[in-house]
């Protein structure tokens, strides 16, 4: 039992990255947003979101935010899909 306890505790949170695409409608009209939160869960996404928010819109009374996409950041590309041998032009 104690050793359960003991392995519990050395297993550290993985901080993952999460991409969040929203829009917000406010008395300045609508806005498009695209942000990374870092975070554990889904529980502090939302947690972070709402601080970036009141930060955002301190003078707000309401806002109506709509999420259009949530998902964790990968970190696995596939370097093959891109050609790293041309230079890159705009």
């Amino acid at each position: 039992m104690k050793e359960r306890l003991e392995q519990k505790n050395l297993v550290k949170p993985i901080l993952n990255e999460w991409l969040i695409e929203y829009t917000v409608e406010s008395s300045n009209g609508k806005e498009h947003h695209l942000d990374i939160i870092e975070a554990m869960d889904i529980k502090e996404v939302q947690i972070q979101l709402f601080s970036n928010l009141r930060d955002r819109y301190p003078s707000e009374v309401r806002i109506e935010v709509t999420i259009l996409m949530l998902e964790i950041v990968q970190n696995n590309a596939e370097i093959d899909l891109f050609n790293t041998h041309e230079e890159y032009v705009p």
